[in-house]
């Protein structure tokens, strides 16, 4: 209770102590007026203990205690009986009372001290004090005598800067903070931002230097690139200084490095070494013509038009420095109009100061297809005539139709023939009424160049180029992504587009009619791979990626592309395919639409021309559109074939007299039409979508069929022409579209023969092994093993003794040598 009672009567004293020391260790009291006050705040405090502190006694004690247990026990036993001192019953009963409160005093237990004083002091003036004193004890200067120069302190307090320098964020170095750098000699890029602020009292500091742009003044805070070297200096009560030296950021350099290569092709690979002090971020190879050095014949006599300049980005590296890069310029231009024709190419590269640095221009022939089809070869001569200059389209139309006057002769097929008619027509189309003189629309010029290009390339190739083209292309891109160091993610998506590429260029190869003999021997170097097997090799290729072996990656890929040259694809099944009924006769029905348009086109030219001299009615054109003779411009007109449309739209001619030609034209126009919406309706492929996209595709033609005929009936020949245009597309589009749901039927009975196969499937859809073939990716089925028959065990063995001898053939590359060992550890 001694220690309440002075607790109690005491805190204030206590607190002001704590305050004093608290002031002692943070130099407060560096005056009297402080130490002053302190005191007679402490003697106040003093007082006001000594007048509440009371000694406790022993009754304070046994109060206490008695307070802190039920019914005061100790008050009941210090008490006496006031009344019937003398029955013995109350007497008894008071005894007793006496007895209970006794046994109560053995629950008797020390009462704690009440320290309590926070309804005394709400503002805790006393847990503030202890938090002081706590502070200076720990952290607290403890200085009493007054501070050394106390000017420059109060300066330093009134006034404070900072300032840091930042470099260009392409150039990747720090930012320098000015007040960590010593005083001296600082480097940083020149374009960097300078930023100083000052606090406090703006006149006590100053900035100055010579790379300050302006005067700072009294402004507080200053924001600049730095642009040339010099000094800065802080002016204040601690002087600074420094010598800024800016380094001059040098433009990009690129050069041609290594010899040009080409490809047959046309891929063409040029090395180049680009260098920049922080890093190249760009670049571009600019591809201009050289005319100074083209022989100036042919089409080509005349200045080509004006043509923007090719631009082809550089391949950088996917990450790491750029401060020098050696890469390889891989491209493939043989669509353009300049292949073939000298030019030079101007290697351009750009750092992150949008400076550019340009090489030498290097002169070379940009490679070009090599076509050795002789019809593939003219086409392409004329298409390069074309977009050299649209004055040549007059001289292109009459060259194309010089070459093919004797069709017959030329053995084309009928699509590209159609198409071949199609392109002169729209051609002469677009001279007759281009406002242009002796040219065309650029986008019908274009349109035309296109159809040349793919009409060549399918006579020298056939459809199986384009996925070839796309495989390699895939091939390509992956090869130059595993040399720049791609990312996993990126070469995973890579290898997903080469995968793709693979698997549509082996179908498209097993879908490919047969070329020749199919009996005929095979030569030697010939093997086969079955779809699993490619999948199983781009595996082990995605592996060799993932564990970082690119070297070893690349050589397989290189070895796959070798061993793909050489496959073979087993092709079975019926050689006549379902459909080939209606597909000859849609085939009739685009040549009939072939010969009308081009009798309107002769109508049209000889509305415009007058009543000129020329037309042979004996000269009939092919499907039934009457030819053109000799005295008609352009000499050397279409002499068509005299098939059985011909001699129907002949004698149609000679029935009309001197009748209105546009009304005989409508009327074959309106037959056409009914015999194509009859051919609709019984086109085979129902259920398929492809069948159901060529019906949507004929009845499309079939409109733009009647609205030519609405067109000649009213005389308007030009619109005509153009419905007849768009009838033809929409029914090569059918034709599409049906040879496509064709060939998904004939896929499915193939599956459904190789779950099910009857005796005269076996005899023509067998593999070398006895087993039945089914579906396109090479995967078989068979009842047994072997096969049941002794022929199948002879021509296993015989296939044994050859897969023997290939694998020990040396010269063989050593991936179809592991291909051929695994084979024979299967069987």
């Amino acid at each position: 209770m001694v220690l309440e009672r002075l607790w109690q009567s005491g805190w204030p004293l206590a607190t002001v102590g704590l305050a004093a020391i608290a002031l002692a260790g943070f130099g407060g009291f560096r005056g009297w007026p402080v130490i002053a006050l302190m005191g007679l705040a402490a003697l106040i405090c003093l007082v006001f203990a000594a007048r509440r502190f009371i000694w406790p006694t022993s009754g304070h004690a046994l109060r206490r205690l008695d307070d802190r247990l039920t019914g005061h026990p100790i008050a009941t036993l210090q008490d006496d009986q006031a009344t019937g001192v003398d029955d013995v019953a109350s007497a008894q009963l008071w005894q007793a009372h006496q007895d209970r409160m006794l046994a109560r005093l053995n629950d008797a237990r020390p009462v704690a001290p009440d320290l309590r004083v926070a309804r005394k002091d709400p503002y805790a003036l006393r847990l503030i004090a202890a938090t002081g004193a706590v502070m200076a004890i720990g952290f607290g200067p403890w200085q009493f005598g007054p501070p050394a120069d106390t000017d420059g302190a109060a300066a330093q307090i009134a006034a404070s800067w900072e300032g840091w320098i930042e470099p260009p964020a392409y150039t990747g170095k720090p930012s320098l903070y000015l007040d960590d750098q010593p005083d001296g000699t600082l480097t940083t890029p020149k374009g960097s931002r300078l930023t100083l602020r000052r606090y406090g009292d703006l006149q006590a500091l100053g900035f100055e230097g010579s790379i300050l742009d302006t005067d700072a003044g009294a402004a507080p805070s200053l924001s600049q690139r730095i642009t040339r070297s010099g000094t800065l200096s802080i002016a204040g009560p601690e002087m600074r200084r420094w010598a800024i030296t800016a380094l001059e950021d040098t433009p990009p350099t690129v050069r041609p490095n290594g010899p040009l290569t080409r490809q047959l092709n046309g891929d063409f690979t040029l090395g180049f070494v680009a260098s920049d002090d922080y890093g190249v971020t760009g670049g571009a190879v600019i591809i201009a013509l050289s005319l100074d050095d083209i022989t100036r014949d042919h089409g080509l006599t005349i200045d080509p038009e004006p043509r923007s300049e090719v631009t082809v980005d550089l391949p950088l590296p996917y990450r790491g420095a750029r401060t020098m890069i050696e890469g390889v310029l891989q491209e493939n231009l043989i669509e353009h109009p300049y292949a073939g024709l000298p030019v030079t190419l101007t290697f351009q590269t750009q750092d992150g100061a949008k400076q550019t640095g340009d090489s030498d221009p290097f002169p070379m022939i940009l490679p070009a297809r090599r076509f050795l089809n002789p019809i593939a070869k003219a086409l392409i001569e004329q298409r390069r005539d074309l977009v050299w200059n649209r004055a040549n389209a007059r001289r292109v139309s009459q060259v194309l139709r010089a070459t093919l006057f004797h069709p017959e002769d030329l053995s084309l097929p009928e699509g590209i023939y159609l198409q071949l008619r199609g392109a002169i027509r729209r051609l002469e189309a677009g001279l007759a009424f281009s406002e242009i003189a002796n040219g065309v629309p650029e986008d019908l010029r274009d349109e035309i160049a296109k159809v040349l290009w793919d009409v060549a390339v399918e006579l020298e190739d056939g459809q199986l180029d384009d996925a070839r083209a796309r495989m390699e292309e895939a091939q390509r891109r992956l090869e130059q992504a595993m040399r720049d160091g791609a990312t996993p993610e990126e070469l995973a998506e890579l290898m997903d587009e080469f995968r793709d590429a693979m698997r549509d260029y082996v179908e498209q190869l097993a879908q490919q009619d047969p070329q020749g003999d199919p009996n005929a021997p095979q030569p030697d170097n010939l093997i086969e791979l079955s779809q699993s097997d490619l999948e199983a090799m781009m595996d082990q290729i995605e592996e060799l990626m993932r564990e970082g072996r690119t070297a070893e990656a690349m050589e397989m890929l290189d070895q796959m592309r070798r061993m793909m040259e050489n496959m073979q694809a087993s092709k079975g099944g019926e050689s006549q395919r379902p459909g080939d009924a209606a597909r000859d006769e849609l085939r009739e029905t685009m040549r009939q639409q072939q010969g009308l348009s081009d009798r309107a086109f002769r109508d049209l030219q000889e509305q415009g021309q007058g009543s000129q001299a020329g037309e042979n009615q004996d000269n009939e054109g092919r499907d039934g559109g009457q030819g053109r003779g000799q005295s008609h411009e352009g000499s050397g007109g279409e002499q068509g074939q005299n098939g059985e449309g011909g001699a129907q739209d002949g004698q149609t001619e000679q029935q009309g007299g001197g009748g209105d030609p546009g009304t005989s034209l409508a009327d074959r126009q309106r037959a056409l039409q009914n015999e194509l919406d009859a051919q609709r309706r019984n086109l085979p492929g129902a259920g398929d979508p492809a069948g159901q996209a060529a019906r949507n595709a004929l009845d499309e033609a079939g409109r733009a069929m009647g609205q030519a005929a609405e067109a000649l009936e009213q005389g308007d020949i030009p619109e005509a022409l153009n419905q007849q245009a768009d009838a033809m597309e929409a029914m090569r589009e059918g034709l599409r579209q049906f040879d496509e749901a064709m060939a998904n039927q004939q896929a499915r009975e193939n599956g459904q023969q190789g779950e099910n196969p009857g005796e005269s499937d076996r005899a023509s859809n067998q593999d070398p092994l006895g087993r039945s073939q089914s579906g396109r990716g090479g995967a078989t089925s068979t009842d047994s093993p072997l096969g049941d028959t002794d022929e199948t065990y002879r021509r296993a063995e015989e296939l044994m003794q050859e897969l023997r001898k290939r694998s020990g053939e040396s010269d063989r590359p050593e991936l179809e040598r592991d291909y051929l060992k695994r084979l024979l550890d299967q069987f």
